[in-house]
């Protein structure tokens, strides 16, 4: 018995020095080499240190970038630098760290719609009915079919259904979701006014400044194919190419079918939906630039 909790001793023991170098590293901008660490953390049995090390330690280390053959510790550790935190880890069989290869498209759009904070419910509601196959065919059966054909030709021996389902696949390769945030807000809702003409008017129940919390809802495209890097960091990413603008006139078109079915299906949506406001603002940036206004006629 006691030579079973001398065993279980021994075993937490190498745990923690490992633990402790790996700390200590954490906090030093030198780096290390795999002897150095399994010396510290003096594993009875070396070859067990060698399978922790690759199932286990080294998913929280990266490669030193100047020293071949020696290591720092990574970010990761931070999630394991408390000891509960990293015995439990040590138990685990699961990996943590994944592998990931970077891909970057070098042309997007981004459409930013703001709208008042009231109409958030109702606006994520239709735009939700936009992620089903029957919504979206019924939305693109209200384009008329000679402008829609100006941007979807339609294929030689093309069944109509055949050319919606096209679209439709189109559609659904591209708009994958949206998000919403808020923001907080002043406005003066009249013209330029002196601190005593705002007295007079809040004398007679109007407000010269008025808070408000804006919704902005947001769509992002990328357009083109992506760019693959196996390196997720490193410095070629950022440098100039004279390649970049080769395939600009296919992305020109692809932004112009985005924005045509962006503005049929989602701005149609929206403007049906928040119908009342006095101005809907969109903005998009990315291959293009624009701030989009819609007034109510009544108003103007």
């Amino acid at each position: 018995m006691d030579k079973h909790n001398n065993e279980r001793e021994d075993s937490e023991a190498k745990i923690r020095r490992a633990f402790f170098f790996l700390k200590e590293k954490s906090r030093t901008p030198e780096a290390f080499s795999k002897k150095e660490f399994k010396e510290f953390a003096k594993y009875p049995n070396p070859n067990n240190f060698d399978d922790y090390f690759s199932k286990k330690f080294k998913h929280l280390l990266e490669d030193a970038p100047n020293e071949e053959g020696k290591y720092l510790v990574s970010n990761i550790f931070r999630k394991y630098s408390k000891w509960e935190a990293f015995r439990r880890y040590y138990s685990q069989s699961s990996k943590i760290k994944a592998d990931y290869v970077e891909e970057y498209y070098e042309n997007l759009m981004i459409f930013e719609f703001f709208l008042p904070l009231t109409n958030e419910g109702d606006l994520r509601s239709s735009l939700d009915e936009l992620f089903y196959l029957n919504t979206v065919k019924l939305a693109l059966n209200r384009i008329p079919r000679d402008e829609l054909l100006k941007v979807f030709p339609k294929n030689k021996n093309e069944s109509n259904n055949e050319y919606m389902i096209r679209i439709c696949n189109w559609i659904s390769n591209r708009f994958g979701g949206y998000s919403i945030g808020t923001v907080r807000g002043r406005f003066r809702v009249d013209v330029l006014k002196t601190y005593a003409q705002e007295a007079v008017l809040k004398e007679k129940g109007y407000n010269y400044l008025v808070d408000e919390t804006t919704a902005i809802v947001r769509f992002i495209f990328h357009i083109g194919n992506p760019i693959k890097k196996e390196i997720a960091f490193n410095v070629e990413q950022f440098e100039e190419k004279l390649n970049k603008y080769i395939n600009e006139k296919k992305n020109n078109k692809e932004a112009i079918k985005i924005r045509y079915i962006f503005k049929n299906l989602f701005v149609r949506n929206i403007l049906d939906l928040v119908n009342g406001e006095d101005e809907i603002w969109m903005l998009e940036s990315g291959m293009r630039n624009c701030l989009y206004i819609w007034k109510n006629k009544l108003i103007q």
